[in-house]
């Protein structure tokens, strides 16, 4: 049994992981690819050599107002 990665062929990026038994033949959808190696998690873009994580944007949260209420300051 071994892990393999499912590339989306156009952008590389990992759409699926899965695991296959030794020796059983699968068949990828159209557009899609296995990656030559297995250590990568979904979401990951293969570059040609090992899988890149994609990059985490921050979540900046904001407070938000009811309209006509005035400003919660504080001092």
């Amino acid at each position: 049994m071994g892990y393999k990665c499912i590339l989306d062929s156009a952008t590389k990026v990992v759409v699926n992981v899965i695991l296959l038994e030794d020796g059983v033949e699968w068949s990828l959808p159209d557009g899609h690819e296995f990656a030559p190696q297995h250590d990568g998690n979904m979401g990951d873009t293969w570059d040609g050599s090992k899988f890149v994580a994609p990059v985490e944007v921050p979540v900046v949260r904001e407070e938000l107002q009811a309209p006509g209420t005035a400003p919660n300051v504080i001092g």
